[in-house]
């Protein structure tokens, strides 16, 4: 009893940060976000004091202004797999076309992946 109470314990504390990764912004998106959040503190003293009011400091901002564009880009990738589902069809005319469309490969089995990487942008 007590082992299985370890080893239940340890896979527990490994899967915590496995699923604290996948949530974190990329670079290119802290990237964007500071970007953005430079334009918008500005560089007078009025623009200044209303992105310290609403946001308290540039960290502040760059952190929800990435992981702002992180969910966008979920959603948008989610928003293309529901589309080339839609797009591929039930029939089997319609899948061979889909797959003719879109496949690379020899027997165009990829043509999922590349429909969702067309569509979200990805």
């Amino acid at each position: 009893m007590k082992r299985v109470l370890v080893i239940v314990g340890a896979i527990a504390v490994l899967a915590v940060p496995a699923g604290s990764a996948v949530a974190t912004p990329s670079k290119a998106d802290k990237r964007a976000a500071q970007k953005e959040c430079r334009a918008e503190r500005g560089t007078s003293d009025a623009t200044r004091e209303a992105f310290d009011a609403k946001y308290r400091n540039f960290g502040a901002c760059v952190s929800q202004k990435a992981r702002e564009a992180k969910a966008e880009r979920r959603k948008a990738k989610r928003n293309a797999a529901r589309e080339c589902r839609e797009e591929r069809g039930d029939t089997q005319e319609s899948r061979k076309a889909f797959r003719e469309k879109y496949g690379t490969n020899g027997n165009g089995r990829n043509a999922f992946g590349k429909c969702v990487s067309a569509k979200g942008g990805a």
